[in-house]
């Protein structure tokens, strides 16, 4: 699967633009990364984020953390083998 329909299905899924593009970099490259934006993300996101991630086969822990007194949340995927 090649960057752009990764970054685009992420994008079905409901994460911004942004993270979509940071997390389809982390998946293609098979690398760890972190990164801090105000693009908000929920819950119902993320657990249809876990599934598509499990049902792929991409081994990566991906944790959002919320800065609520920021507004900020930040992002932190871990890759393994």
């Amino acid at each position: 699967m090649r960057m752009g329909e990764i970054r685009d299905k992420l994008r079905e899924i409901g994460l911004s633009e942004v993270d979509a593009e940071a997390l389809a970099d982390c998946i293609v490259t098979k690398k760890s990364c972190s990164w801090v934006n105000t693009d908000e993300v929920n819950n119902a996101v993320l657990q249809r984020l876990g599934e598509y991630l499990k049902e792929k086969g991409h081994k990566l822990r991906v944790s959002v953390e919320s800065v609520s007194t920021r507004n900020k949340y930040i992002w932190d995927v871990k890759a393994f083998q």
